[in-house]
């Protein structure tokens, strides 16, 4: 989104009334055509509503307008950025266990497939102690490729998802399901899988760039996150480029599996997509 598309949507979610007619039709246009717009509306509408429900007060006075959002802002920022990585450990089973924790103890995963006597073997079973998520690796020695599940009862905590395992030095993206099939480095045997430990990364800014097209991404915190698309090469550039910005980017063309690529890098970047398509770019701390 270029800086007038984004003043134009807070004040169409603000005070639409104000807005010209033809002003917010085009707001409401990019907001249901674009997914980086509709998510900034829809982030904006919870900052005011939240707004309206809250009592913000300082000294005994209400704080001025400005003030009240800044606050709310960084609020819900900073708990976005507490829930957009998680650390995940070896499963230990325990007693009354929860939805998700069934769901790894059992074939649940395999019923999508299917499935033969011995054809699958689990590699890894991690859990989050910040919240019920759970991912497992399986080996299906039929295809001789792995699946990865990110298993959550959100399906928004498990989609896109990027999954690190440090010591094995694979990263992987899940898809809108939360699965990924991929295929094990030789370097890699299954004892390599026993205690392993893993990140998982969720998007903390999501935005699609058309062929042609330069946009501008607000990320959370402080920064912001520009691309071009020139030809068959993705450009982009952290405005301003500190120690605590971005370092991961995926760029996902149409039914096609998400690309890494690392931010520290200097573009561009290959998305390895005709010039044609459109891509989706998604930005992970």
């Amino acid at each position: 989104m270029q800086p007038s598309d984004e003043q134009r949507i807070e004040r169409f979610v603000r005070d639409p009334e104000s807005m010209p007619e033809g002003q917010r039709r085009e707001a409401r246009c990019l907001i249901e055509e674009d997914a980086g717009a509709r998510a900034y509306a829809d982030f904006l509408q919870g900052v005011y509503d939240r707004l309206e429900n809250e009592n913000w007060l300082e000294g005994g006075s209400p704080a001025s307008p400005s003030e009240r959002v800044e606050g709310l802002v960084e609020e819900v920022f900073s708990e976005e950025e507490e829930r957009s990585a998680l650390s995940l450990q070896p499963f230990r089973p325990r007693r009354n266990p929860r939805p998700t924790v069934l769901a790894a103890e059992t074939g649940a995963p395999e019923t999508r497939m299917h499935t033969g006597e011995g054809r699958f073997s689990v590699l890894a079973v991690l859990e989050a102690e910040e919240e019920d998520l759970l991912v497992r690796v399986i080996w299906d020695k039929d295809t001789r490729q792995a699946r990865l599940y990110v298993l959550s009862e959100l399906p928004e905590r498990r989609a896109h998802a990027l999954v690190s395992f440090p010591s094995l030095g694979l990263d992987l993206i899940t898809d809108e399901e939360g699965c990924r099939e991929f295929n094990v480095p030789l370097r890699i045997s299954q004892k390599h899988w026993a205690g392993t430990r893993a990140v998982v990364r969720r998007p903390v800014a999501e935005r699609a760039i058309g062929p042609g097209e330069e946009i501008s991404v607000p990320l959370p915190g402080e920064g912001t996150l520009l691309g071009a698309r020139e030809e068959g090469a993705l450009r982009v550039a952290l405005e301003p480029c500190g120690p605590e910005v971005p370092s991961y980017l995926t760029a996902t063309p149409p039914d096609r599996p998400a690309r890494l690529f690392d931010l520290k890098a200097a573009s561009p970047l290959e998305p390895d997509v005709s010039p044609e398509a459109p891509l989706v770019l998604r930005v992970y701390k």
